[in-house]
């Protein structure tokens, strides 16, 4: 039955409580209708007057436009990018504005340290940089001390961090520290030394060795600021930068004083065992390896550093309240013990039992790698003041790698050998004082093969004059001439005569070397006891030492490294002419050639004079040898007037006043050597053979003034020498009138040239020639030099820039009327 439609439609106006709206999957809801609108619009307000431009005008901004201050604001921001560009920003500022550094760098420093412990690797990395390369090198004019206080509290801190790699940082960021500032080590250093130890007793990244590695440079770098036994010059620590007053405000982080060093001595000592496990722990690592790690190999060459520089600090003496290390003979051996108060042999066992590393199946770099570390290993060893008291088979292995490593130096001749094998030369005395002969001989044996075979200008040639200085000196080695061992000499003599040669062939090369050789021959030559072996050996060395000075070729005279060498090397070798107790005519003529080069220094040439008279006074030199040396330099000095060739030496100076010195110092000796009557009787012909020669007038003038010295009133010439003498006397007062030219400026040197001649000859020559008849008649043929003569005179007595003395004048002018009274009676032309 079909219902109807009214029924159908009625059903369908029926209420519904709840629409159900369909949706599609993945599509947005929309917004609730009872949803809060929170969007909020805004409008920008322009200001014409007023930008962030304006606001830094004339203010120093990085690349981004950034103001110093917002850089450092941003450097505590919480993102790491923004953190390490501030710091590129800031580098960027203090390049391009330095002066931003000078006005602000306390408040830098103050905000920058912060970083120091940052948690991001690359912040903490250039931070260091920013330091390194701009911060400190700016302040180094400035006082470091408030500056480095500012930053260790934050560096202590990071010491301590959890994290090793920010530990690490901080261990590097102190060794810049000390870089620029050394002083910082003392101040800090019982503290730096704790963190170092705890550092180092955890070993947690060995297995990283190049951390490793630079931890332990910057422990190297501290320790090398303690005072040694091998130096004892505390420069290192110096700062040569002034201290200024700190202001008040900077009181409490302002660098304290240093504490003592019998403070640290014990931290030293506690870290001395830490590093010998430290480097027996990289034992099975290169032993497993058929060739060493480079890094590994590092690392165990800083730890024997750091080793070698606390045994060097331990043992020196300068941390407790023994002296300092003295070498002692055989006979006191049994009380050596009693200076090593802080340092037992035992304490480095461990490092004794793996000597000499010795690995097989190595190249040669590997080999000098192994090389190096058992030279570091044996200088720790001969360190110690009781190493003697060692069992002899641990002695017996140290002796035995000193021996070879010295004779393998010889043989191979390798540079890295040599580089190395330096530190060990300084202990050749101590062991040469304190083994056994038959060990003394063998190590004394490589050692003078090594001496003679090194180059003359290396570093192993001059390490080596170092130890001989000790070995030959008496005051300060009982090894001197000992009498238990005879052969001790055979060893002194064969270095002694290697002195004078090495002199020469380093020529002007090396002035340190040559300074050193100088330095040991007068050392030897002060101590040689007189009339010993030892001495007559020293004094063979003037055969080879005259070549130093001067020798004879065939192309004439060949001056030798002295005249090129400095002042304080040339004074040295001067010296050392003293102490030859024989100088033979050889010697002194090598002597006089070196004194007539143009190139010596005028002073030189004096002091030569002055010790050459020393030596004579002390029976040195022979009369006749002593006087040939004196008359030959005053005939043959080469004199350059300015009159007479300017510009030919010296750029057209003359050296007159220098022979004027000379000659005064001559006359000076010779009237000193005994009595003048028989001084001049002994010089008088070699004086007149000189005068009668071909010498120029400046060098007859000088041997006119030395007659003078040594002649009387009136005078004891022969009439030999007084004929001699007059046949030149017309021709050099001849030169003198051409020679030096009229003027008031030239009347000094003038009356300089004739007083001799006019004090001697025309009063006594003359006079006494006129004497004899036969010479009168040979006086008239000179007329016209005569009457030149009296003229000279009388212009010397009417000159009024002369500044004669009133007895002076009156010898002048009673020698003028006599020789014109005794003219005139013969007729002779005078004005």
């Amino acid at each position: 039955m079909v219902k109807p439609k009214s029924q159908s439609k009625k059903s369908q106006k029926r209420g519904v409580d709840f629409k159900k709206i369909r949706r599609k999957i993945g599509r947005k809801l929309p917004p609730p209708k009872n949803a809060t609108n929170t969007e909020i619009k805004s409008k920008a307000i322009v200001l014409p007057e007023q930008s962030i431009a304006s606001e830094k005008a004339g203010l120093a901004v990085s690349k981004k436009g950034l103001t110093l201050k917002e850089l450092l604001q941003q450097t505590s921001h919480h993102n790491i990018k923004v953190r390490k560009d501030a710091l590129l920003g800031i580098r960027d500022i203090l390049l391009k504005h330095p002066a931003e550094l000078k006005l602000h760098k306390l408040a830098i420093i103050e905000k920058l340290r912060e970083r120091i412990g940052d948690d991001d690797k690359l912040v903490r990395e250039t931070l260091y940089q920013l330091f390194k390369s701009v911060i400190f090198p700016g302040c180094t004019k400035d006082n470091q001390g408030p500056l480095v206080s500012l930053m260790m509290a934050y560096i202590f801190s990071a010491m301590t961090h959890l994290a090793i790699d920010v530990r690490l940082m901080a261990f590097k960021f102190f060794d810049l520290v000390v870089q620029f500032h050394p002083p910082s080590f003392s101040l800090y250093a019982e503290k730096i030394l704790q963190n170092y130890e705890d550092m180092l007793r955890k070993n947690k990244f060995l297995e990283d060795t190049s951390k490793l590695k630079n931890t332990l440079a910057g422990l190297i770098r501290c320790l090398s600021l303690l005072p040694s036994n091998e130096k004892e010059d505390h420069s290192a620590v110096k700062n040569d930068i002034p201290t200024h007053d700190i202001l008040h405000a900077f009181e409490p982080e302002v660098a304290r004083e240093p504490i003592g060093l019998t403070d640290i001595s014990k931290k030293l000592k506690d870290l001395l065992p830490i590093l010998v496990s430290c480097f027996q722990d990289f034992m099975p690592l290169v032993n497993s390896t058929p060739q060493p790690d480079l890094q590994s190999c590092d690392c165990m060459q800083f730890i024997l550093q750091s080793i070698d520089l606390i045994v060097g600090f331990l043992v020196s003496g300068i941390c407790g309240s023994e002296p300092g290390p003295q070498a002692l003979p055989p006979c006191q051996k049994r009380d050596i013990t009693a200076y090593d108060q802080f340092l037992s042999p035992m304490l480095l066992k461990k490092l004794w039992d793996v000597f000499p590393l010795n690995l097989v199946h190595l190249s040669g770099k590997d080999e000098d790698r192994i090389f190096m570390l058992n030279t570091v290993t044996a200088k720790i060893f001969l360190q110690l003041r009781n190493w003697v008291c060692s069992s002899s088979a641990l002695l017996e292995k140290f002796l035995e790698f000193v021996e070879s490593s010295l004779s393998t130096k010889i043989q191979s001749g390798k540079v890295f050998h040599e580089k190395h094998l330096l530190p060990l030369i300084p202990y050749i005395p101590k062991l040469a004082m304190q083994i056994s002969s038959d060990w003394r001989s063998r190590i004394l044996q490589a050692f003078t093969e090594v001496f003679k075979n090194s180059s003359p200008d290396s570093s192993m040639k001059l390490a080596c004059l170092s130890a001989i200085e000790e070995m030959l000196a008496p005051e300060r080695s009982w090894l001197y001439l000992h009498p238990s061992d005879p052969s001790l000499l055979d060893y002194q003599i064969a270095w002694m005569q290697d002195l004078p040669l090495l002199l020469i062939l380093l020529d002007d090369k090396n002035p340190l070397c040559s300074k050193a050789v100088l330095r040991l021959l007068l050392c030897v030559g002060q101590a040689t006891p007189v009339h010993s072996p030892f001495s007559q050996e020293f004094d063979t060395l003037q055969y080879s030492f005259g070549g130093f000075f001067s020798k004879q070729n065939e192309n004439g005279i060949c001056y030798g490294p002295f005249v090129r060498l400095a002042a304080d090397i040339q004074e040295l070798a001067i010296c050392c002419l003293y102490y030859f107790s024989f100088m033979d005519s050889q010697f002194l003529q090598s002597l006089i050639s070196c004194c007539l080069c143009d190139d010596l220094k005028p002073y030189m040439v004096l002091r030569i004079l002055e010790v050459l008279h020393s030596a004579f006074r002390a029976g040195h030199i022979q009369f006749a040898d002593y006087t040939s040396f004196l008359v030959t330099l005053l005939s043959r000095f080469h004199v350059y007037p300015v009159n007479i060739c300017p510009a030919v030496k010296d750029d057209g100076k003359s050296n007159q006043r220098t022979f004027k010195y000379v000659t005064s110092i001559v006359c000076s000796f010779l009237s000193q050597i005994g009595d003048d009557s028989l001084v001049f009787q002994m010089l008088e012909e070699m004086i007149v053979d000189q005068i009668c020669g071909e010498t120029l007038m400046d060098n007859k003038c000088a041997l006119l003034r030395l007659l003078i010295t040594l002649d009387s009133r009136p005078t004891r010439l022969t009439a030999q020498s007084i004929v001699k003498i007059s046949h030149v006397l017309a021709q050099y007062l001849t030169d003198i009138v051409s020679n030096v030219r009229q003027g008031d400026h030239e009347e000094k040197r003038r009356r300089y040239y004739l007083l001799p001649s006019f004090y001697l000859f025309s009063c006594s020559v003359l006079l006494h020639m006129y004497k004899d008849v036969k010479i009168r008649q040979i006086l008239l043929t000179c007329n016209i030099e005569i009457g030149s003569l009296l003229q000279n005179l009388l212009n010397l007595l009417s000159s009024e820039g002369t500044n004669l003395t009133l007895e002076e004048r009156h010898k002048i002018q009673t020698a003028y009327d006599q020789l014109r009274a005794i003219t005139n009676n013969d007729a002779v032309g005078c004005p």
